[in-house]
């Protein structure tokens, strides 16, 4: 995902960087480091150009110079804008990160929304939110499931508002990046759209829902416990939380090169539990290219078990609406 240069305020520190972009993306890692640092000498609190030198100095081979121009870059960035605080866990095992900054994940999606449809659709084979709303109608068995109230979690552009909208009496979106949530009303197929990051988003909300959705939203976070606790305090009983993670194999939860988290099946599973949610079902699937690489991650369907009174199984109002459709 591209973003747009940030001007140091000089233009010759300005042109040096750009070079070193130039060099850097030909693969002359040391040279591009070297006009990094010609930057500095001029604009020293310019943040852009210590994470563009923290990574060339990583690619160069020297992972104690990198993680020092990390560190340079979140001070002169304390919001992290440019994910340096990733990077440099990457290459210091006492740098913890359990999320990816705010700012950071804003700023991207920001930058990519004009076209992020015809990127993941047409040049990444991105189907994720349509083989996700395949599982939850598997749920219903041969009657489609309809869902009185959906949220879809980091909505974007409305990808997975357009694959899950049929099965919604009432459908809302909740994504970080304003030109996102522009981009999604111009869909017209939400009823409500809320800009704010999930985590606030559910913390606040006074409604619950039938069915919560995430597609590509979960690679931002490291620790997926806090986050699957509240989705599930937000989950009326019966209910369904639908989402997508990349497939980590290596290790519960691992930070990519990309920068995206990916996690076991076994986490996904364990967190699930935690948050008092049961696992129905989980498949392996490629959810989209990355450089001309499959990404293999996890589609993940789990259920809010039903309320029991007295010993007998309460129906949701979800389930009250399936087994009408069924009369029906």
């Amino acid at each position: 995902m591209r973003r747009v240069m940030r001007s140091s305020g000089d233009l010759i520190a300005d042109r040096r960087y750009q070079y070193g972009l130039d060099l850097a993306r030909e693969g002359d890692a040391a040279a591009a480091a070297d006009l990094f640092e010609q930057a500095l000498e001029r604009a020293p609190q310019w943040a852009d150009a210590w994470a563009a030198l923290g990574r060339a100095r990583r690619e160069a081979h020297d992972p104690a110079g990198a993680a020092a121009a990390f560190r340079e870059a979140l001070r002169c960035d304390p919001a992290d804008i440019l994910g340096a605080s990733l990077e440099l866990s990457r290459l210091d095992a006492s740098v913890e990160i359990d999320a990816a900054p705010l700012a950071y994940v804003k700023g991207l999606f920001n930058s990519y929304a004009e076209d992020f449809d015809k990127a993941l659709v047409e040049r990444l084979a991105y189907a994720t939110p349509q083989k996700l709303a395949a599982m939850v109608a598997e749920m219903g068995g041969a009657t489609p499931k309809h869902f009185r109230r959906v949220l879809d979690l980091g909505c974007g552009t409305g990808l997975s508002g357009e694959a899950f909208v049929a099965s919604a009496g009432w459908l809302e979106g909740v994504d970080l990046a304003e030109a996102m949530v522009a981009a999604a009303k111009d869909k017209g197929v939400y009823d409500a759209l809320a800009c704010s990051d999930i985590m606030s988003f559910l913390g606040e909300t006074e409604h619950t829902y039938d069915l919560i959705v995430a597609a590509d939203v979960f690679i931002y976070f490291g620790d997926l416990k806090h986050l699957f606790a509240a989705a599930s305090a937000k989950l009326a009983p019966g209910a369904l939380f639908a989402f997508s993670v990349e497939r980590s194999e290596a290790a519960e939860t691992t930070l990519r090169d990309s920068l995206r988290f990916a996690h076991s099946a076994g986490y996904v599973a364990s967190a699930l539990s935690a948050a008092g949610l049961e696992l129905a079902n989980m498949e392996e699937a490629v959810l989209r290219k990355d450089r001309g690489a499959d990404v293999e991650g996890l589609l993940v369907v789990a259920k809010k078990p039903a309320e029991v009174v007295d010993g007998v199984k309460q129906e949701t109002k979800a389930d009250q609406t399936f087994a009408l459709d069924k009369l029906n």
